[in-house]
């Protein structure tokens, strides 16, 4: 009802609308909490559905144009694979080829086929959580079933594909499924290479424990689906193919991203014209911005490689791409879809206590929330210059959601016996009807 309320604007709407969705949702589950055991798989997966069905609905409704990525890049680079031509994509193949499903399926726009194309990814990642069987799995999945906060990202990017391969494929290695663990994390990797972090971590921590028929099984399930998208490609068009990595790193930091709050601080830089254009930072502060992140990466690498438990090993090796996001110098608000599915895997296996659960969650909300506000509300269709506040709301979608994951792999790092109690057999039988 707020949604629809809020009227057909995708850009530059009160941000009253969705900190009062954040509120309802947030109460609701909240009011879930006390009766959270008798939480059932299917009705949660069919309320998940019908809540993202009825967001798109009133969408199309309302006349909502969305977003520039699939009424433009999206249709143009579907539109030129079916035409035969690989396009100089800054995303690798499994995405361009994702674009022109969404593109053929349109009738020649991505824009309403994508956003129904990403339900099932979605519903993917809540029986994954749920899967992880964990006492808190039933209300976590909820939790990301019906947060409103990341659903226009969901409707008009594609990032729930990778999100789901990342949490399938951290369920498959929590249950030493090596082979398909790496098949799915490779499948995730063809659309958004940030899942091959995942895989990176888990391989260093079989080798660590010195069982590498499973890292071998892990690596060669990854690179099935990575060679079969990427090889044919590269025969075709190898400079097309190269163009979604060199695009990428010949961008410098952007004002968007959390590496440009202590630059601003402390270096007196200033934003581009558009916030998620390249700010105005010298050679030296992007090179400072690359290693942060080589470093902040590399750390929960080693965390994991050094886990002591097959949850707190999952739990970090979730969280190693959530932290290369994090620290990306080139930050995008949708990425918040795959941090967030990656805080909640990482919370289910290792927060032994409700009070901390709780927190966590209630922690990403606000950061999820401001990141809507910041994206929706302020920096949507405005220079940066005319609105002075807008480093404030970044600075409170930034700092919790990494306090959290520093949390979280402190937490992780620190587990020396299994993490929370698995579904009780009650629970258990319960999941199954």
């Amino acid at each position: 009802m707020l949604e629809y309320l809020r009227g057909s604007a995708t850009f530059n709407t009160p941000p009253a609308w969705p900190i009062a969705e954040a509120l309802v949702a947030g109460a609701a589950l909240l009011a879930v909490w006390p009766s959270r055991t008798e939480l059932r798989l299917a009705p949660t997966l069919i309320l998940g559905g019908a809540f993202q069905l009825g967001w798109i609905a009133i969408h199309l409704h309302l006349g909502v144009h969305g977003d520039h990525d699939p009424n433009g890049l999206y249709s143009a680079q579907g539109e030129a694979l079916l035409h035969g031509e690989y396009p100089h994509s800054e995303y690798p193949p499994g995405a361009v080829a994702l674009f022109a499903l969404d593109t053929w399926l349109g009738g020649g726009t991505a824009r309403t086929a994508n956003a129904f194309l990403m339900i099932p990814f979605q519903l993917l990642c809540v029986a994954g959580i749920w899967a992880l069987r964990t006492q808190w799995t039933p209300w976590l999945s909820a939790f990301v079933a019906l947060w409103p906060s990341n659903a226009f990202f969901w409707e008009f990017r594609f990032d729930l594909v990778p999100t789901a391969a990342l949490v399938i494929g951290l369920l498959l290695g929590h249950r030493e499924r090596w082979l398909a663990s790496g098949f799915v994390l490779g499948l995730g990797a063809i659309a958004k290479w940030t899942p091959a972090f995942a895989c990176l971590a888990l391989v260093l921590c079989l080798l660590r424990r010195g069982r590498v028929r499973p890292a071998e099984l892990q690596l060669l399930g990854f690179a099935v689906p990575v060679l079969a998208a990427n090889v044919p490609v590269l025969l075709w068009d190898k400079s097309a193919l190269l163009a979604a990595y060199s695009t990428q790193n010949a961008r410098t930091v952007t004002a968007e991203s959390f590496v440009y709050l202590p630059l601003h601080l402390f270096w007196n830089v200033s934003p581009g014209h558009w916030y998620f254009q390249g700010a105005d930072v010298p050679t030296a502060a992007n090179s400072a911005a690359i290693w942060l992140q080589i470093v902040a990466v590399g750390a929960v690498l080693a965390m994991a490689a050094l886990a002591r438990t097959r949850a707190s090993a999952v739990a970090l090796a979730g969280l190693a791409p959530a932290v290369f996001l994090l620290t990306n110098r080139i930050f995008s608000p949708q990425f918040y879809v795959l941090v967030l599915a990656a805080i909640v895997v990482a919370a289910a296996l290792v927060v032994p206590r409700s009070s901390e659960l709780l927190t966590v969650v209630g922690v990403c909300a606000a950061a999820t929330t401001a990141n809507t506000v910041l994206y929706q509300s302020f920096l949507g269709a405005q220079p940066v210059a005319t609105l002075p506040s807008w480093i404030f709301i970044s600075a409170a979608s930034f700092l919790p959601t990494i306090a959290a994951v520093v949390w979280l792999a402190l937490r992780a790092e620190a587990q020396t016996s299994a993490g929370p109690p698995e579904l009780t057999p009650a629970l258990g039988s319960a999941q199954r009807a």
